[in-house]
């Protein structure tokens, strides 16, 4: 692989007299897969500004090449454009990269190297917090759920203060169990709190001590409210150093545009970063569908803002996830008799009380309640900012259906280039599956999904009712646009990775990272290599009404580029195990090389 510059006499000459101005960037000797139906490989791109101005032949790119022009000779590394991560909560993501992921952590050494390593990276007096401890305990990463095991050998673990203390003296911690059943605050924490032994627990509460009478640190139900009423909003310059951290995980696996749950401080690191120059990936904005109200009222409409920041979505949700057994379905759960999930978010007009609140479904409240969402959909339809729905259970799906299906038919907008997405419709009723395509809809799925969450799918739903879980074949086959999102940092129950090869891997094979089942879990859903990857960069691109500036190199598009050192087609369609172990050699963004020259 060598970047060099290089001098064309001949056209430099041209120059003189005249001629258009040279390529700014020129990559030359790779194996380019364009997603151009007119074109769809070529061998050299060449760049001005922040746009592609020619793809083709070496000897045709090299021709733009000037004086100051920077060629790189790719050396027939494999290139593609930047791929378009369709669901990042870049807050969380921050939060976990620079703080303490516990997710597969269930003893006592790791529980303290993972505190003590927060804290090393956070300033003084920064809270760490979440942490999911124990979501691999049962079922480890790379399980089926089918082997044997699965249980405990001597109860799950169980953390305490004292593990923590030593490492956390200036950083106080409140962390908590992935089921949230529990929380574990060190002794600063419980100290800013004022909680002491003396202290008594709120009606609903535990403060735990031990058989001496002294505290844990553990802490469960409305005890939690005691500490988490001192943690202060995350300091603004502590939010722009987890935002830099996920730019780096993104530059670092080819992403170049992330579409992303915003909230208002988030935009603000983001807009903070563009004006320093820092930001090295485009972000698509998706506020919460609650904010239409006053968005609307400011005359926020589709594709408000610029390459970087654009607003291109609405976010709300109907049902749980499968992780906590809260997606919604029409039977029980097979290891949860009478849960059959919960209404995750019941998304309120303005003013009314209880939004953004989660209810768990039971006796007494078993049915999504009418005309919520509703409204809110209804007000985004002006602003042609198009609602992007969490729905998971097939209750859930359904529920998201048939609002679609009322609100698309009263605004005669079935038809039309609406864009609607249902974001994860990850268990599917055989009945719902063609309203996808007579809908117009986007799905927008999350493939890697399928090699964590199969550890205890069938265990909660049962193999019947799993037919129809992450049905990426049948989803497309019925007319939906298959948009591929990470999930990152994935949820209380499992981590899930920014680098797009896991998504690709996972929707070409059905398996675990550890070559699981071997035939693939429910087989006749996997996607072509070359499927995949149209939904990880073009179908993105689409779905966010950018197609004429982003999704395929072709000339007149932004120069947004991902270079790796492994063919993605030959290994996929041969070799899928391979997608795994790619590395990415540069990452283009805007014609600015901000990844490259090493692989990671």
């Amino acid at each position: 692989m060598k970047r060099l510059l290089v001098l064309a006499p001949v056209l430099a000459a041209a120059l003189a007299c005249g001629a258009p101005e040279a390529a700014d960037l020129v990559l030359v000797n790779g194996r380019f897969y364009t997603l151009d139906e007119q074109q769809p490989w070529a061998e050299a791109v060449a760049v001005r500004g922040d746009q592609i101005i020619a793809v083709g032949s070496n000897s045709e790119v090299r021709k733009l090449a000037g004086s100051e022009t920077e060629t790189i000779d790719l050396d027939g590394a494999f290139a593609l454009p930047g791929f378009n991560d369709a669901h990042v909560h870049i807050d969380a993501t921050g939060g976990l990269l620079t703080g303490a992921n516990l997710l597969d952590v269930h003893d006592a050494s790791g529980f303290t190297e993972r505190i003590g390593a927060a804290a090393e990276n956070l300033p003084v007096g920064s809270w760490i917090t979440r942490g999911d401890w124990g979501a691999y305990e049962r079922w480890a990463a790379g399980s089926t759920g089918e082997e044997a095991g699965g249980e405990w050998a001597a109860g799950p673990f169980k953390p305490h203060r004292d593990m923590i203390d030593a490492v956390t003296p200036e950083h106080p911690v409140l962390v908590n169990k992935w089921d949230r059943s529990e929380y574990l605050a060190n002794s600063l924490a419980l100290d800013l709190a004022g909680i002491d032994q003396n202290t008594r627990a709120p009606r609903g509460g535990v403060i735990e001590s031990d058989a001496t009478g002294r505290l844990t640190g553990i802490l469960r139900g409305s005890a939690v409210g005691l500490v988490r009423n001192v943690i202060p909003p995350t300091p603004f310059e502590t939010r722009i150093i987890q935002v830099k951290a996920v730019l780096d995980e993104a530059r670092t696996g080819g992403v170049t545009t992330i579409q992303d749950l915003t909230t208002a401080p988030q935009l603000a690191a983001y807009r903070e970063l563009q004006r320093r120059g820092e930001l090295t990936v485009r972000i698509n904005l998706r506020p919460t569908l609650d904010n239409v109200t006053h968005t609307s009222a400011l005359g926020i409409t589709q594709g408000f803002g610029d390459d970087w920041l654009k607003f291109i979505g609405y976010k709300a949700w109907v049902d749980g996830i499968m992780g906590s057994s809260g997606a919604m379905f029409f039977e029980s759960y097979d290891h949860d008799p009478g849960n059959k999930g919960l209404v995750r978010q019941i998304m309120f007009p303005e003013g009314r009380e209880g939004a953004a609140m989660g209810m768990r479904l039971n006796q007494h409240y078993t049915d999504f309640p009418p005309g919520n969402l509703e409204i809110l959909v209804n007000q985004a339809v002006p602003t042609g900012i198009a609602p992007h729905i969490h729905a998971i259970g097939t209750k859930g799906v359904r529920i998201l259906l048939d609002i679609y299906d009322k609100v698309l038919h009263e605004h005669d907008m079935v038809d039309s280039d609406h864009r609607w997405r249902m974001i994860h419709a990850q268990v599917v009723h055989p009945d719902d599956m063609a309203r996808f395509g007579e809908l117009n809809l986007v799905a927008e799925v999350n493939p890697y999904h399928i090699s964590d969450d199969m550890r205890w799918m069938e265990e909660r739903i049962g193999h019947e009712r799993c037919k129809g879980a992450y049905a990426f074949r049948d989803l497309k086959d019925a007319g939906a646009v298959l948009v591929f999102g990470s999930d990152s940092p994935g949820t209380n129950a499992a981590r899930y990775y920014l680098n797009p090869v896991y998504g690709l891997y996972a929707a070409v094979t059905r398996q675990t990272v550890s070559g699981e089942p071997a035939e693939g879990w429910f087989p006749d859903q996997r996607l072509t290599i070359e499927e995949a990857i149209e939904a990880t960069t073009k179908g993105p691109a689409w779905a966010a009404f950018e197609e004429d500036i982003k999704g395929t190199l072709t000339a007149g598009k932004l120069a947004d580029i991902a270079v790796l050192d492994t063919d993605l087609i030959e290994v996929g369609n041969n070799d899928p195990a391979k997608l795994l172990e790619a590395k990415v050699l540069y990452t283009i963004v805007g014609g600015k090389v901000v990844y490259g020259g090493q692989p990671h």
